[in-house]
C-alpha cells in the first residue's frame, strides 16, 4: 500500500473528474469512503454486486464504484479490468480504462497506460473523455521520449476541450514542449497560411470566393491536429460531404475548416452533418 496515496492523489486530484456514479446507492457508498469510512462502504457496493445480475445495466457502474472504494490497488485495478473486458460495450468503460492509464502512470507502468491510451482511442473515439485522456497521453509520451505522439494528443485535446479552461491551462502548458520548426506564420503582420486541399495550392486564411461567387464570411472548424497529414486526411472527408475545405496553421496546429457561408446561421446548419459525419465538435468560425 506504500503508493496508494500517490495513487489517490493521481486518479481524483488532476486534470478534470470523470464520471460520478448516478445510482444512491453508490453516491452514498463514494461519500462514506471519502468521509473515512470505507470498510463500510466496500461492504455495502460489495453487497449491491451480490444482489445484482451481470446483465443488468447497473452491474458496471457497481464494478466501477468498488474500485472507488477499494483499499488495495491492486483490488482497484481488479475491479476497472473487470468493466473493461467483461462490459467494454457500457457507458463505464471509458471511464475504467483512463483510470487505469491513472494508475500505470502512478506506478511507471507506462508501456501498459500507452497502450490503454490507444485503446480508449481506438475503441471509444466519441468518448467525452478523450480531452482529459490527452493529458495523461502527453505525459505518458514525453517521458517516453516520444514528443510527437505527446504532441498530436496534446493538439487533438486542445481542439476538443475548448469550452473547459482549467482543461485548457494544463494542456496549453504542456503543449509548450512541442517544438514545431515550422513557423506558425509568414512575416510579421501576414495572415496565418492556409492550404486550400480542393484547389491544391497555399491560399490565405480568406481564400478566392467559392464557385458560386458568395463570398465565405464563415466556415465551420472540424479539426485541429498537430500534423499536415492529419489536417489532409480529415479536410479530404470534408470534402467528401460536399464541403469545400481549408487548413490553417495557427501556433502549431492544422485547423480545418469546412464549407463557405454567407450568413453564420447556414454555417450552423452544417455543424450538425459534419459532426455526425465526422465526429468531435465542429463549431462555426468567422472569416476577416
Amino acid at each position: 500500500m506504500r503508493h496508494w496515496p500517490v495513487l489517490l492523489l493521481l486518479c481524483f486530484g488532476v486534470a478534470a473528474p470523470l464520471r460520478a456514479q448516478t445510482d444512491p446507492r453508490l453516491v452514498e457508498a463514494v461519500r462514506t469512503a471519502q468521509e473515512g469510512r470505507s470498510d463500510s462502504a466496500r461492504a455495502a457496493v460489495q453487497r449491491l454486486l451480490a444482489a445484482t445480475q451481470p446483465t443488468d445495466t447497473l452491474y458496471p457502474e457497481i464494478l466501477y464504484t468498488q474500485a472507488m472504494v477499494a483499499g488495495e490497488a491492486s483490488d482497484m485495478r481488479r475491479a476497472l479490468q473487470r468493466v473493461v473486458v467483461e462490459h467494454g460495450g457500457s457507458s463505464w468503460a471509458d471511464d475504467a480504462l483512463l483510470r487505469l492509464v491513472q494508475m500505470d502512470y502512478a506506478s511507471r507502468s507506462l508501456e501498459p497506460a500507452a497502450r490503454n491510451l490507444e485503446k480508449l482511442k481506438t475503441d471509444y473515439p466519441l468518448s467525452p473523455l478523450l480531452p482529459q485522456a490527452s493529458y495523461w497521453a502527453a505525459r505518458v509520451y514525453f517521458d517516453q521520449k516520444n514528443p510527437t505522439a505527446a504532441c498530436r494528443w496534446l493538439a487533438d485535446g486542445m481542439a476538443q476541450a475548448r469550452d473547459n479552461v482549467e482543461l485548457q491551462n494544463q494542456l496549453g502548458y504542456l503543449y509548450q514542449r512541442c517544438d514545431f520548426k515550422t513557423a506558425d506564420s509568414g512575416a510579421a503582420g501576414q495572415p496565418p497560411v492556409a492550404t486550400d486541399t480542393a484547389a491544391g495550392r497555399p491560399a490565405t486564411l480568406a481564400p478566392s470566393a467559392p464557385k458560386d461567387t458568395t463570398r465565405a464570411r464563415f466556415r465551420v472548424q472540424v479539426s485541429a491536429v498537430a500534423t499536415p497529414g492529419a489536417a489532409d486526411e480529415i479536410a479530404g472527408k470534408a470534402e467528401k460531404l460536399g464541403y469545400t475545405a481549408v487548413i490553417v496553421k495557427e501556433r502549431g496546429l492544422y485547423k480545418v475548416r469546412a464549407g463557405a457561408f454567407a450568413t453564420r446561421e447556414q454555417a450552423q446548419a452544417a455543424v450538425g452533418k459534419l459532426k455526425a459525419s465526422l465526429g468531435g465538435s465542429p463549431f462555426v468560425v468567422a472569416e476577416p
